[in-house]
């Protein structure tokens, strides 16, 4: 399984405008698509707004957007409205997902996101192993719900974990929790040795739709 990724920074002038308009722009993509997308804020990290999905083949989930993109006049009309508003280009990335924790009916409605690499001297494996481990231990302790996924063409290298969550308040009830395990805390001394601190990239996000 895949996942994609779309990152988009508002321009500060049109924040208010940006949301309403993504909203709209996915929520039609979802009535017309083989796939099911959906849009992101973010709560706690750099201001912005993210778009995803998952596939099990990222060759036909490409082809549908292209065409999407050359053929739906709809579609068209309303990234240009979602275009008004941003700053820059949108930043796509690919992840593939290598490892599931907890039940997953659909998608939260809050998510917890870190993203690093390897340290010099390590490797992507151990890194991957590492987080295998932890998001499992943590699953079977606290009932967390986690991904852990490598990435693709332009965030080679890295890897990614992600927990969902009901609300904001879990997030922080559960991670409160989490963080006062000496399990928790020895698994997190010990990833010190192979990941690389300073390209840790962390943020909690909220889904709109």
């Amino acid at each position: 399984m895949y996942l994609w990724n779309r990152l988009m920074e508002p321009n500060p002038a049109r924040f208010a405008d940006a949301g309403p308009a993504m909203a709209d722009a996915v929520n039609h993509v979802n009535e017309v698509s083989a796939y099911q997308f959906n849009l992101w804020a973010v709560v706690l990290g750099r201001a912005g707004f993210g778009v995803s999905a998952l596939c099990p083949d990222f060759g036909p989930f490409s082809d549908e957007m292209a065409a999407r993109g050359m053929e739906d006049d709809v579609f068209r009309d309303k990234v240009s409205v979602v275009g008004a508003c941003m700053q820059g280009v949108p930043e796509d990335s690919l992840w593939q997902v290598v490892h599931s924790v907890g039940d997953w009916p659909g998608p939260p409605a809050v998510i917890a996101n870190a993203i690093w690499r390897p340290i010099q001297g390590s490797n992507l494996l151990d890194n991957v192993a590492w987080a295998m481990e932890m998001t499992s231990y943590v699953g079977e302790a606290f009932g967390a719900r986690s991904v852990v996924c490598t990435g693709g063409p332009g965030t080679a290298l890295s890897v990614r974990v992600y927990n969902g969550y009901d609300s904001v308040a879990d997030w922080q009830e559960r991670t409160a929790a989490v963080a006062a395990d000496a399990g928790w805390q020895d698994r997190m001394q010990a990833v010190t040795a192979i990941a690389d601190g300073s390209t840790l990239d962390t943020g909690l996000i909220r889904r709109i739709v």
